[in-house]
């Protein structure tokens, strides 16, 4: 029996021992995939504010959860682009990737008891513009100032065509397109190039609450001239401004008949302008012509208003066959998001459409001429967050 023992002993040491290693191994393989993953969505959150220290922060996420690069045999990388997985290639993922050499206990006989253990991540970022019909971007100028290719993120997601004539750019960090490249006509520049047939989205707000038409405040509301300062309400039948500087109060205001502002000075922050019908109005066109106007979105909700949305298209909204969202010679600016499910945003010979930290386009389809359309993606403003957060999340 001793002799057996004798015999048996060392096989089992070495067997016990070799489940303490792969145990180990095991372990620190899930350690190591839990700092990935929180990397990933910290470069993706860090990313999105624009600050440009992405890679920094992904880093400092990993140390965190106990991987700290170029510690313990540690390098922990960030980078734009996954390249590998379902979402290998795509512009608008930021991927991290560790590895850490790790010394073994008991399989010192094996690989000199040192192993290369890797995890990876990638998080989608989330997109700035979205084309949710059957239309077309017809573009001539649309790109985000601060670059495309180090992880600056404002991409579009296109349910539609892209047309990009000769003179024409779009420079987001990454167009991803439902339709093929043959229902699509690119011959301006386009960077990163487009990214066809990729799944269909849905309406990325569609959890939002939708205003409710009540009763009339007033009814086919005009201001004509002069300096004025208008209050939140509901405005049947039209609420129409021309050659007068007029200032929106904070809050929700609720529009049918469509709305033409004409040689006007707007301001207003705190504002949702829903255009709906009701009142003896129909949905109308909301048409800015020669004009200055400068709105930005409540960051909270107050005052009845639609967290982070600027404006805001009755979701059953019945397209006139034109879009129905007009600027011409105008600046438009401020924080929000245009959200115009069902409805067409049309932009000509107008100065640059943008938000200083935010703003989105939610739209049936696009139209652009001589405009630079530059998209913003930092809602670290917002107290709930990214309103597109849900579409922003570890992929693979």
């Amino acid at each position: 029996m001793i002799q057996f023992f004798a015999v048996v002993l060392p096989a089992l040491i070495l067997f016990c021992g070799l489940s303490i290693d792969i145990g180990m191994l095991e372990l620190r393989k899930l350690q190591m995939q839990s700092a990935a993953d929180a990397a990933a969505i910290g470069a993706v959150l860090e990313a999105e504010r624009g600050t440009g220290n992405w890679v920094t922060v992904g880093q400092a996420e990993a140390g965190i959860n106990g991987f700290t690069n170029g510690t313990n045999n540690t390098t922990v990388t960030l980078t734009q682009r996954a390249n590998y997985g379902a979402y290998n290639g795509h512009w608008d993922t930021l991927q991290a990737t560790i590895t850490q050499n790790v010394h073994t206990i008991f399989m010192g006989a094996l690989n000199g008891g040192v192993f290369s253990l890797t995890a990876q991540a990638s998080a989608l970022t989330t997109p700035c513009v979205y084309l949710m019909g059957t239309g077309t971007l017809q573009n001539y100028n649309f790109e985000q100032v601060t670059g495309s290719t180090t992880g600056d993120t404002c991409s579009m997601y296109m349910n539609t065509n892209l047309y990009v004539p000769s003179a024409g750019q779009v420079a987001v960090q990454a167009v991803d397109v439902a339709g093929s490249p043959g229902s699509s006509s690119v011959s301006g520049f386009v960077f990163p190039g487009p990214l066809y047939n990729v799944p269909a989205m849905t309406d990325p707000l569609a959890s939002i609450t939708s205003p409710a038409f009540g009763s009339c405040n007033h009814s086919g509301f005009s201001v004509t001239s002069g300096i004025v300062t208008l209050s939140p309400g509901t405005y049947c039948k039209g609420l129409n401004l021309s050659y007068a500087n007029v200032t929106l109060s904070p809050g929700l205001y609720i529009i049918t008949g469509g709305a033409t502002w004409n040689h006007v000075t707007v301001t207003g922050s705190g504002v949702t302008l829903f255009f709906t019908q009701g009142g003896g109005g129909g949905y109308g066109q909301f048409n800015i012509q020669n004009s200055t106007v400068t709105l930005s979105a409540s960051n909270d909700g107050s005052n009845g208003t639609t967290t982070a949305v600027v404006v805001f298209a009755d979701r059953n909204w019945t397209a006139t066959g034109a879009q129905d969202f007009q600027f011409t010679n105008s600046t438009v600016q401020g924080d929000g998001i245009w959200y115009l499910k069902k409805a067409g945003l049309y932009i000509w010979s107008c100065g640059n459409f943008t938000g200083p930290h935010y703003l989105g386009i939610v739209a049936d389809n696009v139209y652009f001429g001589g405009v630079i359309v530059t998209p913003t993606n930092n809602y670290s403003y917002v107290t709930t967050g990214n309103p597109f957060r849900k579409l922003g999340s570890l992929v693979q």
